[in-house]
């Protein structure tokens, strides 16, 4: 599938209603709509909670401000997987109907590492065995959660999204040691390429594309794009943060080779649409992208973390649907909802 043309969400959402947002992804954005993520619920909702949620045979538990692997699943772990479930529960209810591509997202594997510590308190991504662990079963994991998603709404498509804000810091040598003192050595930027593959190698086969994203200032270009096919991937980046001048190289190969790009915009900035609008010409430009190939070859999301209220979400969500039709054309929405 060709991973542009269409305007979509990142994943979390402002609230503690997944019914409500699950109505709303499915509402505003009908090219692409997405399993919500409410973060306001607290850490069994947030990105290491819903990966908590998602592991297979290792078991981890919430201990005051981390989640650290035990020796058992507890009552920390069943709390995310409840609330994991209620919103799948949403997404099934609100999605009944529905034909198209639809998407869900994900902690990768490095992130992941990088929030949860060990028994001894040491972080996880200091130890190489230990994050590869962690990464075989979030794999597995994965592969259970895009199976279960599939039986609940069965008319979709799905796209994986895999988040990995914390990929430069780990491959920076910038992921700080629980002590607190120094920060944990730097993984190699092929090998935390090697990593992000593993994660979605068991579903390659049964989804229309994966979405690697990073809303870092200086993405890891490296290991977001060594040794993945660009016909099945796309790169989600927020193009309000990064030094697209520093960028261009990296993802001019990229969009070369045949990749997609995700670019997160702000389309309630205080300067305006039409100012988001100039910032993506350019970033068009840049990159040797023809007005004719924008479909083929760029989508829009709204930056990350949209925060405020489910009324600044849809107007949001609004904004970049206004925006890439402005970019490709008018071109019609690829998914149909249901009620």
């Amino acid at each position: 599938m060709n991973l542009a043309g269409l305007a979509t969400g990142i994943g979390s959402l402002p609230g503690d209603d997944p019914r409500a947002a699950a109505a709303l992804t499915l509402e505003a954005l009908p090219d692409l709509p997405h399993v919500p993520e409410l973060p306001e619920r607290g850490p069994w909702a947030q990105i290491a909670g819903r990966a908590a949620a998602l592991l297979v045979d290792l078991p981890v538990e919430w201990e005051g401000n981390a989640w650290r692997t035990s020796f058992r699943s507890g009552r920390d772990v069943n709390r995310a997987r409840a609330m994991l479930d209620e919103d799948l529960d949403a997404v099934e209810d609100r999605f009944q109907g529905y034909r198209g591509p639809a998407k869900l997202q994900v902690c990768g594997p490095l992130t992941l590492a990088a929030l949860v510590e060990l028994r001894g308190g040491a972080v996880a991504v200091s130890d190489r065995s230990a994050t590869n662990d962690l990464a075989a079963s979030l794999a597995e994991g994965l592969f259970e959660h895009l199976r279960d998603l599939r039986r609940r709404v069965p008319g979709a498509d799905w796209v994986v999204q895999i988040d990995e804000p914390a990929l430069s810091a780990v491959t920076g040598g910038a992921i700080p040691r629980a002590s607190g003192w120094g920060t944990v050595a730097a993984v190699d930027s092929a090998e935390a390429g090697r990593l992000l593959r593993s994660a979605t190698r068991p579903i390659d086969a049964d989804v229309l594309g994966v979405v690697v994203h990073s809303c870092a200032t200086e993405p890891d270009w490296v290991a977001l794009t060594n040794g993945f096919d660009p016909d099945h991937r796309a790169l989600s980046v927020d193009l309000e943060v990064i030094d697209l001048e520093a960028a261009a190289p990296a993802l001019e190969a990229w969009v070369g080779a045949g990749g997609s790009l995700w670019f997160g915009i702000d389309p309630l900035a205080a300067d305006g649409e039409s100012s988001v609008m100039e910032r993506l010409e350019v970033a068009r430009s840049v990159l040797g992208i023809a007005p004719d190939d924008t479909a083929s070859h760029l989508a829009l999301t709204p930056s990350c973390g949209i925060s405020g209220s489910a009324a600044v979400a849809g107007a949001s969500y609004a904004g970049v649907q206004r925006l890439m039709r402005r970019l490709r054309g008018d071109e019609p929405s690829r998914g149909s909802g249901g009620a």
